[in-house]
């Protein structure tokens, strides 16, 4: 399909957008995910203080969010097929669509 160059233009700056929030869910994950191996080796941090029947549910439902966050944000703003495990991409695997210049 061929687009003009208004749509061009708002399909990058949605997938600007849609890059953005997918690292403002990642990186706090990954940080999450450090401190958790840490805490793994010292006593006294606030993970070994909160009880893991509590911690475990909790947990697995905020990683369980943002999987389906990521699988509904992370797509092609131009055929909205899922982009996959890239994070910069120059163009869309599936339809071929610039996303950034």
């Amino acid at each position: 399909m061929e687009y003009t160059e208004e749509q061009k233009q708002a399909f990058k700056t949605q997938y600007a957008l849609r890059k953005r929030r997918q690292l403002m869910v990642t990186v706090p994950l990954v940080l999450v995910f450090i401190a958790l191996a840490m805490a793994d080796k010292a006593e006294g941090s606030f993970f070994s203080a909160v009880p893991a029947d509590v911690f475990i549910p909790v947990f697995f439902i905020i990683i369980i969010g943002a999987l389906i966050f990521s699988f509904r944000n992370w797509r092609c703003p131009a055929c909205n097929k899922y982009l996959g495990k890239a994070v910069s991409l120059r163009f869309c695997p599936k339809c071929g669509i610039a996303l950034r210049d």
